[in-house]
């Protein structure tokens, strides 16, 4: 498997820096986004078995 780099490192790594400086506004765009990609992935048949902050990416701000 090859993936993109993602220059802020995982979901849970950028919550445990960032947490305190994100606006709610800024939380609820990262679900958002989370929700949109499952949707995305679902609607092709693909299932992911093993969702946790440490397998979502963050890439300049957005998963």
């Amino acid at each position: 498997m090859i993936l993109e780099y993602a220059n802020e490192g995982t979901l849970r790594q950028y919550l445990e820096t960032n947490f305190t400086r994100l606006q709610w506004t800024d939380k609820l765009n990262i679900a958002k986004e989370i929700t949109l990609g499952l949707l995305f992935l679902h609607s092709h048949d693909i299932i992911h078995r093993d969702l946790h902050s440490n397998n979502i990416l963050i890439h300049e701000g957005k998963p």
